[in-house]
């Protein structure tokens, strides 16, 4: 695990800072400072810009790049089962996990904790806000595991590191819009992360006992 970190070091070392700003700002403020402060801050540009980028953590992104090895595979012969089979497995360990803690905890969202402020509350047009299911967003969760996937699985350390940052606006985006508490997406992106770690891990494991018993 170690040799995964030190030779993918500027990947972690940006999501390191992420966390450790994220914590840090958690610690100082409470979710509803930062909230508050977030959804002041709003112009016709950005909301045009966080409507956008929120759809990068959509599973579709996941999809496609699923459907492309595919089409690879059967249309142009290409031997990639191997990529198509860890998209599969780490797509189906995303959805398992995001699932499974938004039913138990079934937390309100912004929205439902906020709905008789006194604050004004901006919304942008277009966007379905939901009230409940909020820990932890699966948007965030979704963005950071595939930075991961195009770290671990396509092996292209330059598009993973677009990704994370592009996952980090990800994150802001559910709370600019509304969506989400920073707790949930704090998580989000550290459990995207862990995820793709251990099933990286549990991978290199696997095949050292396979080369030493079989």
């Amino acid at each position: 695990m170690l040799k995964i970190l030190t030779n993918n070091r500027l990947f972690f070392i940006l999501f390191l800072i992420w966390v450790v700003f994220g914590a840090v700002l958690q610690l100082l403020f409470t979710p509803t400072e930062i909230m508050f402060w977030i959804n002041r801050h709003h112009n016709s540009l950005s909301d045009s810009f966080f409507y956008y980028i929120t759809l990068l953590g959509e599973d579709t992104i996941w999809l496609g790049l699923l459907a492309y090895f595919t089409f690879e595979k059967y249309i142009k012969g290409k031997e990639n089962n191997h990529v198509i089979k860890v998209l599969i497995i780490s797509w189906l360990s995303k959805v398992l996990v995001s699932v499974s803690l938004k039913n138990i905890f079934n937390y309100p969202r912004p929205i439902e904790v906020y709905q008789f402020s006194t604050q004004a509350i901006h919304l942008v047009d277009g966007v379905t806000i939901h009230h409940w299911q909020s820990f932890p967003s699966g948007h965030t969760m979704t963005a950071f595991a595939f930075a991961c996937v195009c770290l671990f699985v396509l092996n292209r350390p330059r598009l993973a590191i677009i990704s994370l940052l592009l996952a980090m606006l990800v994150g802001y985006s559910r709370m600019y819009l509304f969506q989400h508490f920073p707790r949930d997406v704090f998580a989000g992106g550290v459990l995207g992360v862990g995820i793709l770690l251990v099933l990286k891990g549990a991978k290199i494991l696997f095949l050292k006992l396979k080369s030493r018993f079989l």
